[in-house]
């Protein structure tokens, strides 16, 4: 049985090794946000199996703070097949500027997408933790709180089940077309779908 494992980010990766899996994306990228798994009551997982093919990226969209820089969030990959799937390259994404505030405030790091490119047929579970738990005592001390405080400090992305299938000859997608997955379907727009309203009874 396969176990997942925790593995490293491309930051700990040999540039040449970063720069050899990111020649393989030759296909479709295929995205989780964030903020639409984690934020408020989050939304559904893709349905499991997510198929791809080899030369698909499956792309996890993270932060690397909170939204005024001060708090730093940590990363952790976990997956059990790093033949299938590579191990997460990461790109720095500018966020978007938020609206102009009275108050003054930091700046949020860039996002990080961590890509992981389809090399070969077969299937690999894996999942992403993010947490601030290193930033508690810094959070005690500038907050004075007494007490833990009651929200989790680790969240996470997945588990998810990719199938990497090989492509079918004559296949034609543009290389590097990005759809994100809203909690529903799969769309070009980022961000969660809207929910329906709920019926009174």
């Amino acid at each position: 049985r396969n176990t997942q494992r925790q593995v490293q980010t491309s930051s700990q990766h040999r540039w040449q090794e970063r720069d050899a899996t990111l020649a393989k994306k030759t296909g479709q990228c295929w995205g989780l946000d964030w903020e639409t798994q984690l934020v408020g009551d989050g939304f559904q997982l893709p349905p499991r199996p997510m198929i791809v093919k080899v030369g698909d990226t499956v792309v996890f969209e993270v932060p690397q703070s909170d939204e005024n820089g001060e708090y730093k969030y940590s990363t952790n990959v976990f997956m059990d097949r790093t033949d299938v799937l590579s191990k997460p390259v990461d790109e720095n994404i500018e966020p978007k500027k938020a609206k102009k505030s009275k108050k003054p405030a930091g700046e949020a790091d860039p996002l990080i997408q961590l890509s992981f490119v389809a090399l070969k047929e077969g299937t690999c579970v894996l999942f992403v933790d993010m947490g601030w738990e290193d930033q508690e005592e810094k959070l005690a001390a500038t907050k004075k709180l007494a007490v833990p405080v009651a929200e989790n400090s680790t969240a996470r992305i997945g588990p998810i089940e990719v199938m990497v299938e090989k492509v079918q000859p004559g296949t034609k997608v543009e290389k590097g077309t990005f759809v994100w997955w809203n909690g529903e379907k799969w769309t070009n727009k980022k961000g969660p779908a809207k929910r329906k309203g709920k019926k009174k009874t």
